[in-house]
């Protein structure tokens, strides 16, 4: 047998394979479907609309059929969810309005929800320019009101609804509306959205495990500044130290090595070190020093005198000078 024909074969087996697993699946599926249509079908007859059209419509999810969707708008439509049904009816008119041998279903479906409209109830839910704040979500029942829809006429089927309105930074909202189950036409106006108080420990003056001040004060800027750059000085500080230790380990490494290539190369990695040791340490100082400067200038303004860095003139018997002085 030739490579080829051996590719050949193996595929073969392999669409087999898959055939054999989906077609089982394929089949459970339809024989589920039949068993919740049929469900659907004996509900109805016993007049329990809202079952059979849960039946239906788990049917029609399960294997989707233009027959289960019918029966579906049918049953919703005995069940007062008018515009429910009127939007299946309408799926099943797009559905096979281009398929000629489905023209008697497109017909019945297109005249259903003809006569369906004028039954139709509404709602409308108004929000004015003044309401529509950054982040605004409105929901009906729990469900988002997309943005493109506010302030028009949408059907839907009768009932209570709630409709709530949040956004980030301001009070929500919400309220109730009963729109009749048919030839109704109600509106809910979304008012203006009041600001939340604005809560001084949210925005960095207090909580447990902020940093203060003095007196209960939020710790200045500078100050704030000065941690995080005392942080990076001892960080570079500590850098420094290990790549200077590390420096001076391989510079005598390196004056004990017989190997002449090896030496060369401890003494370069002794080098390299010792910049670093040099850079990161120098860097350090640098940090440091701006830290304690920041620090010390950076007081609270009714803690400015106690704790400002003040150049002070000095005169003694010996010269002139000038004195730093401050404090923490």
């Amino acid at each position: 047998m030739t490579h080829r024909t051996t590719t050949i074969a193996a595929a073969a087996l392999a669409l087999l394979s898959i055939t054999a697993v989906a077609v089982p699946a394929r089949a459970q599926k339809s024989a589920q479907a039949d068993a919740l249509f049929k469900e659907g079908k004996a509900l109805m007859e016993q007049h329990d609309y809202a079952e059979a059209c849960k039946a239906f419509a788990a049917s029609n999810k399960v294997d989707p059929a233009v027959s289960t969707m019918l029966n579906l708008a049918d049953c919703r439509e005995k069940n007062l969810q008018l515009a429910s049904a009127f939007g299946v009816f309408r799926d099943v008119e797009r559905m096979t309005r281009d398929d000629r041998d489905q023209q008697a279903l497109t017909d019945v479906a297109r005249d259903r929800a003809a006569k369906l409209e004028p039954r139709l109830s509404y709602l409308i839910v108004n929000v004015p320019d003044e309401s529509r704040v950054d982040g605004l979500t409105i929901t009906r029942n729990g469900e988002i009101v997309d943005a493109a829809t506010w302030n028009r006429a949408l059907p839907v089927d009768g009932g209570e609804y709630v409709i709530e309105g949040k956004a980030p930074g301001h009070e929500a909202w919400s309220t109730k509306v009963t729109v009749k189950f048919e030839n109704d036409k109600q509106s809910v106006d979304v008012p203006k959205f009041k600001e939340l108080p604005i809560d001084p420990d949210a925005i960095g003056g207090g909580g447990g495990g902020a940093l203060r001040g003095p007196e209960g004060h939020g710790m200045p800027g500078k100050r704030k500044a000065a941690i995080g750059l005392g942080v990076a000085g001892l960080a570079g500080l500590v850098t420094g130290v290990v790549f200077e230790l590390a420096a001076r380990s391989d510079y005598d490494a390196s004056s004990k090595e017989p190997d002449d290539v090896r030496q060369q190369d401890l003494y370069d990695n002794a080098n390299n070190e010792r910049t670093i040791a040099i850079v990161t340490g120098g860097l350090g100082v640098l940090c440091a020093g701006a830290a304690v400067y920041l620090w010390m200038t950076g007081a609270p303004a009714d803690h400015h005198d106690a704790t400002a860095l003040r150049i002070v003139p000095s005169v003694r018997p010996d010269g002139v000078g000038v004195v730093f002085a401050g404090g923490f």
